[in-house]
């Protein structure tokens, strides 16, 4: 195209068409993105995502050396007016200029380091294509170095683009916010015992059940950094994410992916068991998938033994009535081996041992320790 912004009014509409067509099929959005930027004159595209209460900042750039995007992740923290963008309505088209001087832009290590390597302009047409609860993202058209700045057609083309680019990002938003099944599906997952995740192929969550966001709360094994799962101990994270990129590396024709990890908890603490496996693009799901993440590749299964122990425990108090001391006696004393065994293992003497036997058979109404043991595994 031209670049002129000074287009008839059946390109207009065929470019417009294509914007909608993109929602219904992200993988037509770079290809989109790329015509809306040979429109107005400013070919580099750029995607941004900014959503600090997940510690999610991305960039996405059809153009761009895809090294130099990779690296944006690294700069979050020195991203200069980075949070100034979402102050401006969806399809509200404002430049770089509006968020900060060129002058001081220019200065920072970010423009030497990053923004001008990209070759992004110092001052593009920006329009926010949502901001809510925080989050943001938009789309910035870059006019190429050396090259006029933007005519007022060009101008008012993007303008018009950008009210359509923002119902169109919506309609997505709401087509995409559940595709691995349906929300009766999703919600299921809330109910498991285990904690339950997808991933993308950078480690990043796409979803999280219940059990998994708690586990991501407490930061015992596994936590989130810079969005990522990892977990507590180095050695450990480096395995959980060899393992996720080992699931993303089988879209490209790899055999070996997945596997399992145990992840340490510390002195005194049982670890929590990983096992990661790959998940079919068919059954993938993504908020938004042409934005920070193209699709899930992994699922993310996680069983903590001290939860799943306490879950037992307090089931059998509401069963029979035990003690917790008595509860935990219980679970011991199904392994078979006898009561000295089982008392060594809780540290407690064989006449303790004795004691709570009894008192076990008195609440249970049993006589024989076979007869517990075919009571206490019934549901």
């Amino acid at each position: 195209m031209s670049g002129s912004g000074h287009f008839g009014e059946d390109e207009v509409l065929d470019l417009v068409g294509s914007i909608y067509d993109a929602a219904l099929d992200a993988q037509l959005w770079p290809g989109v993105l790329n015509r809306i930027g040979d429109a107005v004159g400013g070919p580099l595209v750029a995607f941004g995502f900014y959503d600090p209460a997940n510690e999610i900042v991305s960039m996405h750039a059809p153009r761009t050396d895809p090294d130099i995007v990779r690296s944006f992740d690294g700069w979050t923290p020195n991203i200069p007016a980075l949070p100034c963008t979402g102050n401006y309505r969806p399809g509200k088209v404002f430049t770089g200029a509006d968020v900060i001087s060129r002058d001081e832009f220019t200065s920072t290590a970010f423009y030497h380091e990053f923004w001008r390597p990209a070759g992004f302009s110092a001052e593009p047409l920006v329009t926010n294509l949502f901001a809510d609860s925080m989050a943001s993202g938009h789309i910035a058209s870059h006019a190429l170095p050396n090259r006029p700045s933007f005519d007022d057609g060009q101008k008012r083309l993007f303008a018009v683009l950008a009210q359509h680019l923002v119902r169109s990002v919506a309609l997505q938003r709401r087509l995409h916010h559940l595709t691995i099944a349906n929300e009766r599906a999703l919600a299921s997952l809330d109910e498991l015992q285990q904690g339950f995740l997808l991933v993308d192929a950078h480690a990043r969550p796409l979803f999280v059940n219940r059990v998994a966001g708690t586990m991501l709360d407490a930061r015992h094994g596994l936590r989130l950094e810079a969005g990522a799962l990892s977990a507590s101990d180095a050695d450990g994270g480096r395995v959980l994410r060899g393992l996720i990129a080992s699931c993303a590396a089988q879209a490209n024709g790899a055999t070996d992916s997945g596997g399992d990890i145990a992840l340490s908890r510390g002195a005194g603490r049982l670890p929590m068991d990983v096992l990661v496996t790959p998940i079919q693009p068919e059954t993938a799901m993504a908020s938004i998938p042409w934005s920070f993440s193209q699709r899930a590749v992994a699922i993310v299964l996680i069983s903590d033994a001290e939860t799943e122990m306490q879950a037992r425990v307090e089931n059998l108090r509401e069963r029979f009535g035990f003690t917790p001391a008595e509860a935990a006696f219980a679970l011991e004393i199904i392994k078979g081996d006898g009561r000295k065994a089982t008392a060594d293992r809780l540290g407690i003497t064989v006449g303790t041992a004795r004691s709570h036997l009894s008192k076990i058979f008195d609440k249970t109404g049993v006589r024989h320790q076979a007869e517990l043991v075919r009571l206490l595994l019934q549901k």
